[in-house]
């Protein structure tokens, strides 16, 4: 059976190797994807054959698996889930998978009695251009919040986000509290793992911003590169400073611009209404379904 394990920031040092080497621009096999939601997806993991293996216990019953990631092999680790759920009576059922995995899982277990892509886990990926100044006509909107942003802000500076000022952040949070806590379970969890993830982002590598006002603190992000991607992990701001939002993400891309990355993944909507309509906006090139396939 494999031996499952917690998601711990030592852990994160181990699996960080392993998770750079995916290719599927999902923010499931990232880093922060797999730390942050540990606790409210259930999430466990283990490594075999040179392969990271995710569990995910957030339904109930059988847990679902994750495509195995990593510089060994796909088929003995594909081997290794199924004689797991043969050996612990689960049934082989998976979670998070890339379409490009579908065929594969397919081709290995058989075909699957249930497979289907979920719209509110859908990442929304971007051509890294999108965000270096909102060019075009299509993001004239954008740009026009950024200029907005600026008049109304001459004073404004984004700094670098680091260890020293990573308390400055914290306490942004924890003083705009009732701005980011909307009293959905989901929201309030991703808010509480922010804290968790400003004392570890130095240690994952990752990198982030403040964006400040008159020498207030009105934003925040922080994120990380894998291959050619940026993942935007957190976007915290304040809604009431005009053009926030669209200054804070074009700032972000440009301090983190380098030839090798070409796209930025902004994560899913999780079904919100008001957030699908943002993103979209923002000119997707591509939502990047996540199947879930029952065997």
């Amino acid at each position: 059976m494999l031996e499952y394990r917690e998601f711990t920031p030592e852990a994160m040092a181990e699996l960080k190797p392993l998770i750079a080497l995916q290719r599927f621009r999902s923010n499931d096999y990232t880093v922060n994807g797999l730390y942050m939601w540990r606790d409210y997806f259930g999430a466990k993991f283990a490594v075999t054959h040179g392969m990271l293996v995710t569990v995910y216990d957030f339904e109930g019953g059988s847990p679902y698996y994750t495509f195995p990631v990593g510089a060994g092999s796909e088929d003995e680790a594909l081997e290794e889930i199924r004689r797991d759920a043969n050996e612990r009576g689960f049934r082989l059922r998976f979670c998070c998978v890339p379409k490009e995995k579908t065929e594969k899982l397919a081709s290995f277990f058989g075909a699957p009695k249930l497979i289907e892509a979920r719209r509110e886990w859908a990442d929304y990926l971007y051509p890294y251009e999108n965000f270096l100044g909102y060019h075009g006509k299509k993001l004239t909107t954008q740009r026009n919040h950024c200029n907005r942003f600026m008049r109304d802000n001459p004073d404004w500076e984004f700094i670098e986000l680091t260890k020293a000022n990573a308390g400055e952040a914290a306490a942004f949070l924890n003083e705009h509290a009732e701005v980011f806590e909307k009293h959905d379970p989901m929201v309030e969890e991703d808010f509480t793992k922010c804290f968790d993830v400003l004392e570890n982002f130095e240690r994952f590598g990752f990198t982030g911003g403040l964006l400040k006002t008159g020498g207030r603190v009105v934003g925040l992000t922080v994120g990380e590169a894998i291959d050619d991607t940026l993942y935007v992990h957190i976007e915290k701001a304040l809604a009431s400073v005009s053009g926030v939002y669209p200054m804070l993400a074009r700032l972000y891309a440009e301090a983190n611009a380098e030839p090798r990355l070409r796209f930025i993944n902004r994560e899913d909507d999780s079904g919100d209404e008001g957030l699908r309509h943002s993103k979209t906006e923002y000119r997707p090139i591509e939502l990047i379904d996540k199947f879930v396939m029952e065997f």
